[in-house]
């Protein structure tokens, strides 16, 4: 079974665990942390072609958008489950909120910045002035500007979340996700050049799946679902996409085609979906403490823990 609540509804639910409905099955409630997109294809798979309801989980997928709290409600008892990006999950765990990591999506973040390729941009070190746009004050953009020595040359400009700025500009530079702007701007004509952050040392997981601290007895099952589904959505992503078309009226086909296109190698990366890595928790963990980030000290050892049934 499946449902599509506003944002304002889950807000509004009581708290507490979720407890069998009367068919058996275990109500969950996912908030993501963005609005229906590719980047969330397996878990409206999941629900489109059963594996969740076979699995015993009556799932409820809640769009977010931008500064969406998908942890803190979390915390609150508000949702079951909650989409994320790695370094967001330390950082909130630093301040209280009881959440574990236990399953992602993306293998290489989706994050970067993207330049005119007429620019002739084509790594992070060509950048040597001149404007980006983008999230200010963020640990992605914190990173940069320390990592590329970029405060005083390269100045930072709010971000709005419209490519608009940058179709104007060609001198622009502004940040990405792999799964958004870099399409949408191609389909306005624009010829860009993606630059990873992965490529510049900035590679936190993304859409993470978070689950409450200390985890429920069915994060196995749930986390074994959502491998299943993202499987099936990797392999034919049409029934899903056709749904997000549906909930998301600012895509169209060709844009979802470009989208599931270009997120296919960083969903997968070189471990395969799925997979969580001490060695990366540890280093986005030491890496948000340099920053300033996270206070000295913090371990990332209890931010995560493999629930995998695999044998």
């Amino acid at each position: 079974m499946y449902r599509l609540l506003p944002l304002v509804l889950l807000v509004a639910a009581c708290s507490g665990k979720p407890a069998p409905e009367a068919n058996g099955r275990i109500p969950v409630k996912v908030v993501l942390n963005w609005y229906p997109e590719p980047e969330f294809g397996g878990l409206y798979e999941g629900v489109l072609d059963g594996t969740y309801d076979k699995a015993g989980f009556d799932v409820t997928l809640v769009p977010g958008g931008p500064g969406t709290p998908t942890l803190e409600m979390l915390g609150a008892g508000r949702a079951d489950a909650a989409l994320t990006m790695g370094d967001d999950l330390l950082v909130k765990r630093s301040k209280g909120i009881r959440a574990v990591a236990v399953w992602t999506a993306f293998q290489v973040a989706p994050t970067g910045l993207m330049a005119h390729a007429e620019s002739g941009i084509t790594k992070y070190t060509d950048i040597q002035g001149g404007q980006v746009a983008i999230e200010i004050g963020s640990a992605m953009q914190t990173y940069l500007w320390k990592k590329f020595d970029w405060k005083g040359r390269v100045e930072p400009v709010p971000y709005g979340g419209s490519v608009g700025p940058f179709l104007a500009d060609p001198k622009l530079i502004q940040q990405a996700y792999i799964t958004s702007e870099p399409c949408i701007a191609e389909a306005k004509g624009a010829q860009v050049t993606f630059l990873k952050s992965a490529d510049a040392g900035w590679n936190p997981y993304a859409s993470v799946l978070a689950l409450p601290d200390p985890l429920p007895a069915w994060a196995g099952d749930f986390v074994a679902a959502t491998q299943q589904a993202w499987q099936a959505y990797l392999k034919d992503p049409t029934r899903a996409d056709a749904e997000i078309a549906r909930l998301n009226d600012q895509l169209d086909p060709s844009l979802l085609q470009c989208i599931s296109t270009k997120q296919a190698p960083f969903l997968t990366g070189d471990k395969g979906l799925g997979h969580l890595d001490k060695a990366r928790w540890d280093t986005l963990n030491a890496t948000l403490v340099d920053l300033g980030l996270l206070p000295k000290g913090t371990s990332a050892d209890d931010a995560w823990k493999d629930v995998s049934k695999a044998p």
